[in-house]
């Protein structure tokens, strides 16, 4: 009964929000029109049909906003009734689920707008641009910023009113680390847009069709729009990891913490080796004297562009590892820091893998193609233009590749039982013996595909080179996986029980000794881990077993 009560509150105001910050926008558009902001909007109407648009604003915010704050009167005066009550209500899924809704979609429509704007101002301001559209751009800034501006505060109220139920609420974190994510990259992405345009333009090797005064336009916009996103949620999440036990170390320890930073290091490496590769090639062309598409000014560009923009995104992944290894020790000492350490290594190898194993597929399947058409490898010209653009993608992936794994390796030689069994290495070794067995699977389903068409005479085969290309390769790479794989398993039977061990990958005499507890199959791990792991001696190492249900 409860539960349905919350769907329907926090339903119905999530519902009523909408037209209300419709409504809102449209005022405000309106009004900016009035007033001349933007004198060179092109959507200036006629009176009677801004006095309509007005009418059916002030419409749905005057039916909008007394139903939403009904509502939230009714929802607010369940926190007055018992400290118990109140604490379930501010630890509801559904309030949990309502505020992370409202805070998603207001605030991709803030940054959005703020774009908008951005790019509206500096092109009027740089390049002489007309202000097409910026009073809708500027209401919807504002209106949407308000709204996630005041949910944010509510919200965090929440959270400090009832910090024991609350600091495992993984829709916040999810919202709050997801922003960060994904306006991080985007960061990098457009910082490197603004330096490309500047240095091009300075070395007269421009990378851009238009004059660098409308080419930068996008660019600051794009920066200036991220950075505030990624300014305002890094600085709630700092606000978060503050605060008071158990909610600041449920915050600074917590998983969708440490997944954000690793994701950002997986796609900083992934966008880097992305860009290397592409100024790689032309580098590579150029010293095997093939493959001339680009000379001059414009070689010069197609080098240095996307040199500049892998730049960033090196810095962007070199900060985040660095922050997420001081978390790491600030939270759990060095055994965390370990962990962490490995999983930042894992991925970057994963991503460095990838791009090799890429780059030899493509110049392999050049290779094929050669042959195929010229059966003659005398012409060696066109053989290293036909291997060129592999080539720098598998040496891109090989100087990252090879130095992290090299590290990964001499840390399972440390200790192999202990390495072995650690998450990174066995969740690093899973996935790409997976990613391999499905890619050999695909080659071999289509090379047998052909061959029963060939047998069957139903027709001309299609050409199989990209299908020997990747089962070649991915079967190499499985290959070796699963002998690290049964390796690794080796190692493990034969260190026999882990603990208690010692943590001799610092050169420390540090025991390790477990707590086994065992749960009912509904608790919530989340919760229990937060409020029993402040209770535990420093060398202890809490792990919850959930039980299995029992047998009908």
């Amino acid at each position: 009964m409860v539960t349905a009560k919350r769907l329907y509150l926090y339903g119905v105001m999530g519902v009523a929000l909408v037209p209300l910050l419709w409504g809102t926008w449209s005022i405000l558009r309106l009004l900016a029109r009035a007033l001349g902001a933007t004198a060179d909007d092109r959507e200036a109407i006629g009176a009677d049909v801004a006095l309509d648009e007005l009418s059916l604003a002030v419409a749905l915010v005057m039916v909008a906003l007394p139903v939403w704050l009904i509502h939230v009167v009714v929802v607010q005066r369940s926190l007055r009734s018992s400290p118990a009550t109140a604490a379930d209500e501010l630890a509801s899924p559904a309030r949990a689920t309502y505020f992370f809704l409202v805070l998603m979609i207001t605030g991709a429509v803030a940054l959005l707008s703020l774009y908008e704007v951005v790019q509206q101002l500096v092109g009027a301001a740089v390049a002489g641009t007309r202000t097409w559209g910026l009073s809708g751009a500027l209401a919807a800034t504002v209106v949407s910023a308000l709204a996630w501006t005041g949910h944010v505060w509510w919200r965090r109220a929440d959270l400090r009113a009832a910090p024991t139920r609350t600091a495992g609420d993984w829709l916040t974190r999810a919202y709050l680390y997801g922003g960060l994510f994904i306006t991080a990259v985007l960061l990098a992405f457009w910082l490197g847009q603004v330096a490309t345009v500047v240095i091009s333009e300075l070395a007269a090797a421009r990378v851009y069709w238009d004059p660098w005064e409308e080419a930068i336009v996008s660019p600051l916009a794009g920066t200036v729009g991220c950075a505030t996103g990624w300014a305002a949620q890094w600085l709630i999440a700092a606000s978060l990891i503050r605060a008071d036990p158990p909610l600041g170390p449920a915050h600074r320890a917590s998983r969708t913490r440490t997944a954000y930073f690793v994701a950002v290091l997986l796609v900083s490496a992934a966008a880097a080796l992305s860009f290397v590769s592409l100024g790689g090639r032309h580098v590579l062309a150029e010293t095997l004297g093939v493959w001339r598409p680009s000379e001059g000014s414009k070689l010069a560009s197609d080098i240095a562009g996307p040199l500049i923009m892998a730049v960033f995104f090196v810095v962007l992944g070199w900060w985040h590892r660095r922050r997420v290894l001081h978390e790491a020790r600030a939270v759990g000492g060095p055994g965390r820091q370990l962990a962490v350490w490995r999983s930042a290594l894992y991925v970057v190898g994963f991503a460095g893998l990838g791009a090799l194993s890429i780059g030899m597929g493509w110049a392999l399947f050049g290779l094929i193609e050669y042959l195929a058409a010229t059966n003659d490898i005398t012409q060696s010209a066109q053989l290293r233009a036909e291997l060129t653009p592999g080539a720098a993608t598998a040496l891109a992936g090989l100087v990252v590749w090879a130095p992290t794994w090299r590290l990964a390796q001499q840390d399972h030689a440390t200790a192999p039982a202990v390495s072995a069994a650690s998450a990174p290495r066995r969740a690093y070794l899973l996935l790409v013996a997976a990613l391999a067995v499905v890619f050999v699977m695909a080659a071999l389903a289509y090379l047998t595909y052909q061959a029963i068409r060939m047998l069957l005479d139903a027709g001309p085969t299609d050409d199989p080179a990209w299908a020997v290309s990747t089962a070649a390769v991915a079967g190499v790479v499985l290959g070796y996986h699963l002998y690290l794989l049964r390796a690794d398993g080796a190692a493990l039977a034969a260190a026999g029980p882990l603990e208690p061990t010692t943590d001799v990958a610092h050169g420390g005499e540090r025991v390790i000794h477990t707590v086994e507890l065992h749960v009912a199959p509904d608790t919530d791990l989340e919760a229990l881990d937060v409020g029993i792991r402040g209770l535990l001696p420093a060398d202890a190492e809490l792990r919850v077993v959930r039980d299995p249900e029992p047998a009908d």
